[in-house]
């Protein structure tokens, strides 16, 4: 925390609404600089936030795998469900079978506004899944930013891919 001097006061914000706040605000700051790369650089930008984010799934994928092992479904998609909780996200998970689990987000965190965009950011999830199971797929169903009502993060077994 920041000192002050002597009879100078902050008033305090409690610690949940600060965290709340300070990350949405990294958040769209995030979408923002992801927009201005898109802008400026084209699908060279955009290929760059791709990679960026593919190799920090394949990173937290190698942790986690060096750890526990090739997971399955369900243990992967707990483990976005943390991640995805670690965001504030808010949602649920509507669909839980042996072969495709379907995690509903209702808003998105970042909050993204272009599909080119959230599929090159979504490249993380796609390489941890893959890291973490490589007979799993990971596919964006539904996704606000294409005009959907909600986000649909989809895990299904290699043979049973989504739509």
């Amino acid at each position: 925390m920041i000192k002050t001097p002597s009879g100078v006061e902050i008033e305090a914000v409690p610690l949940d609404n600060q965290y709340r706040s300070n990350l949405r605000g990294l958040l769209t700051r995030i979408r923002k600089l992801y927009e201005a790369m898109e802008d400026r650089f084209g699908e060279d930008g955009l290929a760059l936030i791709r990679d960026v984010s593919s190799q920090y799934g394949k990173e937290i994928a190698a942790r986690v795998h060096s750890r526990e092992g090739e997971i399955d479904i369900h243990a992967v998609a707990k483990f976005l469900v943390k991640v995805f909780n670690g965001m504030r996200s808010e949602g649920e998970i509507v669909e839980w079978t042996d072969h495709r689990v379907v995690i509903m987000v209702p808003a998105c965190p970042y909050p993204f506004t272009r599909p080119q965009t959230c599929a090159a950011h979504t490249a993380m999830e796609e390489a941890l899944v893959k890291g973490l199971n490589p007979s799993l797929n990971y596919t964006i169903e539904r996704c606000i930013p294409r005009g959907d009502k909600e986000c649909w993060h989809v895990l299904s077994q290699a043979g049973n891919r989504s739509v």
